[in-house]
């Protein structure tokens, strides 16, 4: 527990005062509350593309897969190797759409913005924007759910609705679990940041603006409190228990080798802080060919039973981000087991929160350090 502290101390003034800022700034905010479009809902904005009712940009857009973008998926995504152009096209449409949601006052101004991009969790977004709402009241915000597999122009929409608040830097948060990430490797794609695309080749955004690119969390000390905690609402004896971290982990070897160092890390802090028998680790590859996702599961099934012949309880805990991801096909592959399951996602905890202020307070201090050396 000492261990915990020490680690967390230091984390929260900044939070504390950006929480009582948020605060102030509500009470002091015209009637329109952070997030309400109604003021200019249905009319077209910067980048060309009216809003909904509720303030979002080119939500349920179907995606657009020509023949040669289904070519190019197919060659990059082994998952899709052996995909039709509909089979690609459905899948495509069942990870949910690619938009823009704008969620500032459209009267705050700010020098500072914030770009946060994130898979989406299908009916749970509008609870995420609720979430960001506090840094909303402080910096102008942008959030971009969506794969962005095949298409960038929601990605673009927010930061030029970003540089119309007055932003000359902008902080863009991916919202993954792990940098080794082919969805992280695509938005930097998309940013300049790198050489090819992991998916299809979209368009570059471009930017007035000075763009600084967050880290995800990975194996940040915040993510281990969260994990710890949620083993600790399902658990009943802890010293006779065992915690398996089960992760949804990249496709290929080398990035899962990498990943699952992130997560024994993880796992180490939770056995510093917690009074558990053991916690473990394992990623699912869920998007990797069968074969080697069945042998992850073959592996995770091991586990299980291997801590049940030793007379301990099993509990599943997962650093997905959202609780409606793959933790359904989790329940099938343990099906027949001795365990318990807390299903839920990180992101509804409020060290998430914690984690995304001190990484978009970072970023910030980075770019006014190197800015005063340049001067």
């Amino acid at each position: 527990m000492e261990n915990r502290m020490k680690r967390s101390g230091r984390r929260t003034g900044w939070l504390l005062a950006v929480l009582l800022f948020s605060c102030n700034a509500m009470a002091a905010a015209p009637p329109a509350a952070a997030g309400d479009h109604s003021a200019h809902a249905g009319h077209e904005m910067a980048g060309g593309a009216e809003r909904d009712e509720l303030g979002r940009r080119l939500y349920g857009m179907k995606h657009q897969i020509s023949p040669e973008i289904a070519n190019e998926l197919r060659r990059k995504v082994p998952l899709f190797r052996n995909y039709s152009d509909a089979q690609i096209g459905l899948s495509m449409e069942m990870m949910g759409p690619n938009y823009e949601w704008y969620l500032s006052d459209p009267g705050l101004k700010a020098d500072e913005g914030v770009l946060i991009l994130v898979h989406g969790f299908k009916n749970a977004d509008d609870r995420f924007k609720r979430q960001i709402e506090s840094l909303a009241n402080i910096f102008p915000l942008a959030l971009a759910p969506g794969m962005s597999m095949v298409m960038s122009e929601h990605i673009q929409l927010a930061i030029d609705d970003l540089e119309a608040a007055g932003a000359k830097t902008i902080v863009v948060v991916p919202v993954v679990s792990t940098r080794y990430n082919t969805m992280l490797r695509q938005w930097e794609y998309i940013f300049g940041l790198r050489d090819e695309a992991p998916y299809a080749s979209v368009p570059r955004v471009h930017a007035r603006a000075k763009i600084r690119f967050a880290p995800p969390p990975g194996d940040d000390p915040h993510i281990a409190e969260i994990l710890l905690d949620h083993a600790h609402e399902i658990s009943t004896d802890p010293s006779r228990e065992v915690v398996i971290i089960a992760a949804h982990g990249p496709t290929f070897e080398d990035d899962n080798r990498k990943a699952l160092a992130e997560l024994e890390t993880l796992a180490r802090y939770m056995r510093e802080d917690g009074d558990f028998a053991d916690v473990e680790a394992i990623t699912l590859q869920d998007d990797a060919p069968p074969a080697i996702r069945a042998r992850n599961v073959e592996k995770l099934r091991g586990m299980v039973e291997a801590a049940n012949a030793k007379g301990l309880q099993v509990l599943v805990v997962t650093n997905l981000i959202g609780t409606r991801t793959i933790q359904a096909k989790l329940r099938k592959d343990l099906a027949g087991l001795d365990y318990k399951f807390n299903a839920k996602g990180v992101v509804a905890h409020p060290n998430f929160m914690k984690w995304m202020g001190e990484a978009i307070r970072h970023e910030l201090e980075s770019a006014e350090a190197q800015a005063a050396a340049v001067n």
